[in-house]
């Protein structure tokens, strides 16, 4: 949507009939509206804040603050140094249930910490998902309220990774790389496919676990995840020490946080 056609969608919306609602809550409906009537789309940029300023009866703090309830609504996306996009409507990345503990239904947060991001040559299954031989790894930790720590290893296409090859380990605490991966790169996982099965530890994940010579299997849990047209986007897999709580799986977006 041009500038010109954002201009004439929001005009209306500040004519004198309108005069009782705030300037900036004028904006906001007029974008909401567009949104909502198909004339702006997941991933369409908005012009910027200077530009709606010179061709709309609103100031620069009225724009700001009404892009900030946008922001705050999961109407748009704001990323510094690239600017504002519609934000897809139907998939809220937060929502994205992965990894997930209950106490009697009530999800609980999680505390991701990262350990080591680095390429890697895919075994023979992991080729045959991406369609190559090599991809990127994030190496994490998970942990729920006190419950053992879970070692997790998401993978990617490298040039899904170019910006995240170089970052330090902390960087990767607290942070949804398929958020990461939608807000930089447009990049939307919306649905995964999930396998479970009880397998030995993988050395990485006894050293980063440190898991006593005793603790030998634990429950091995795949997830593949994919586009909305059915592209692999990431592999996931988590290492879980036997004692954990339940752990809700869903195929789709729901409630709760994601990994």
């Amino acid at each position: 949507m041009t500038l010109d056609k954002i201009v004439n969608a929001c005009l209306p919306h500040f004519e004198n009939d309108h005069l009782g609602v705030p300037k900036y809550a004028r904006f906001y409906n007029a974008i909401k509206e567009a949104v909502n009537a198909g004339h702006l789309m997941p991933g369409d940029k908005l012009p910027s804040e200077q530009e709606l300023s010179s061709r709309l009866p609103a100031s620069l703090g009225t724009l700001q603050k009404a892009l900030k309830a946008l922001s705050d609504d999961g109407i748009v996306i704001r990323e510094h140094g690239r600017g504002t996009f519609i934000r897809d409507q139907e998939i809220k990345f937060e929502d994205i249930r992965v990894f997930r503990f209950q106490d009697n239904g009530r999800p609980l947060p999680l505390n991701l910490q990262g350990l080591a991001v680095h390429a890697v040559d895919l075994d023979p299954q992991l080729a045959a998902f991406f369609g190559r031989e090599r991809a990127a790894v994030v190496q994490r930790r998970v942990q729920v309220e006190g419950e053992p720590w879970t070692f997790n290893e998401f993978f990617l296409p490298l040039e899904y990774a170019h910006d995240l090859m170089d970052k330090p380990a902390s960087d990767f605490d607290g942070l949804s790389l398929h958020e990461h991966l939608f807000q930089t790169q447009r990049i939307l996982t919306s649905h995964f496919v999930h396998r479970l099965g009880v397998a030995p530890f993988s050395e990485d994940a006894r050293h980063f676990l440190g898991l006593s010579d005793d603790v030998r299997h634990g429950l091995q849990w795949r997830v593949q995840g994919y586009s909305r047209d059915g592209q692999p986007t990431t592999f996931q897999r988590f290492e879980i020490q036997p004692g954990h709580r339940d752990i809700e799986l869903s195929t789709q977006a729901g409630q709760g946080r994601g990994t």
